[in-house]
């Protein structure tokens, strides 16, 4: 899963991408100077979907159907305001600290970036999102996806190398105590990292299900994904005193974590 070649880019669909319209209303002051008051700006929603290829299917026969022909049909769709396809590379390496859990092998992780209206659920979502919707079944045979609330700690340069992690709490925390640590806590230590150039800390909404695309097992109960970079995009560990207290911190709060290497494909650059 490392070196794909053909029909697609290392670095990205279309060098990055382009970036879309967010459709958001505003303001505007009348003709007499008084202001007047803005519609309700539309919620921008972050997803993160894990996917894993049908069966007789290659990793390289799914990615080529991924950026090639699913994720340019994002370009039309109003008020995506970011698409990026995390094509997973393979496991991390395990911590001795931190239990990994069951193996589960995925092809891929896609985020967006889109106005609440485009969920297919809103009779009103337009035809391009229903459209976008829709092909998934053609090239994805087991899905799991969550609707995640975005913690940027330290703002990413998308289009590299990265690591996502799947991360549990430890079962003597509840939630609302692992993410008031993780976000308020764990997170900015980052910024003191050395080794670390961006980090951003999702926290967990809700699963989303589909009816036409088998469930993915074994992450329905997971607390929070974190995304990192590092300035080594080899990832050979963090050596500094600022990173191993950074990781020990992690390691008193975080009870699982399952680690993916992945080469981003920006297909629209993030806002």
């Amino acid at each position: 899963m490392t070196d794909i070649q053909g029909g697609f880019t290392r670095r990205g669909f279309m060098a990055g991408g382009a970036v879309m319209a967010a459709g958001c209303a505003g303001g505007h002051v009348s003709e007499a100077g008084s202001a007047v008051a803005a519609a309700p700006a539309e919620r921008i929603v972050k997803s993160m979907t894990l996917l894993v290829r049908p069966q007789g299917w290659s990793h390289l026969e799914f990615m080529r159907y991924w950026l090639d022909v699913h994720a340019p049909m994002a370009l039309n769709i109003p008020g995506m305001t970011g698409m990026v396809c995390a094509e997973v590379l393979g496991p991390t390496r395990r911590r001795l600290d931190i239990p990994r859990g069951e193996e589960i092998e995925i092809d891929g992780i896609a985020e967006s970036w889109k106005l609440e209206s485009n969920y297919p659920s809103n009779p009103d979502a337009p035809p391009e999102a229903r459209a976008w919707y829709n092909d998934g079944p053609k090239f994805v045979g087991q899905i799991r996806g969550f609707r995640v609330r975005e913690n940027v700690i330290m703002r990413p340069r998308r289009g590299g190398k990265g690591l996502v992690s799947l991360l549990n709490r430890k079962p003597e925390h509840t939630r609302e105590q692992f993410e008031q640590h993780w976000v308020g806590v764990h997170g900015p230590m980052a910024r003191n990292v050395p080794e670390v150039e961006g980090l951003i800390l999702n926290q967990i909404e809700r699963v989303a299900s589909r009816d036409d695309i088998p469930p993915l097992h074994g992450y329905d109960d997971i607390d929070g994904i974190a995304e990192s970079w590092h300035v080594d995009q080899s990832y050979p560990g963090v050596t500094s005193p600022e990173g191993q207290a950074w990781y020990a911190d992690g390691a008193s709060h975080i009870g699982m974590a399952r680690g993916y290497f992945t080469q981003e494909h920006v297909i629209i650059e993030p806002r």
